[in-house]
């Protein structure tokens, strides 16, 4: 499993550019993103775009949580890397702000090397 801690850029529906602590998770299925981030402020204080209901997902404990799925304008890697319209499963964390998962790094052919912590694109 591949895990490496990155600063990454988002943009909201308020056009508010704003910084946020991500963990790249190959052992994640999906993007999560915290209702209120590590510094304080909110999901609300960048801005939705687009709400796409509610699912939930299940934790490798085996605790399920129900949330919602949302889009936001832009993400950032690296500061030039954008994904137009990236979709984040909504719930409450404690130690990252967003969780980037194995499906979006597919699509984005990003590959790990965590005994350097680098993240490359093919």
């Amino acid at each position: 499993m591949g895990l490496i801690v990155r600063e990454v850029g988002l943009l909201g529906s308020k056009n508010r550019y704003k910084k946020l602590r991500a963990l790249f998770d190959t052992g994640a299925t999906r993007n999560y993103i915290s209702e209120e981030f590590l510094d304080k402020d909110t999901i609300d204080d960048i801005g939705i775009v687009n709400f796409h209901g509610k699912d939930f997902v299940t934790f490798p404990d085996g605790v399920e949580k129900w949330g919602s799925i949302i889009s936001l304008k832009l993400l950032k890697i690296d500061n030039k890397y954008p994904i137009v319209n990236p979709e984040f499963f909504l719930l409450d964390m404690k130690m990252y702000d967003i969780i980037i998962g194995a499906k979006l790094m597919q699509q984005m052919r990003m590959i790990l090397n965590p005994s350097i912590k680098e993240i490359s694109f093919e």
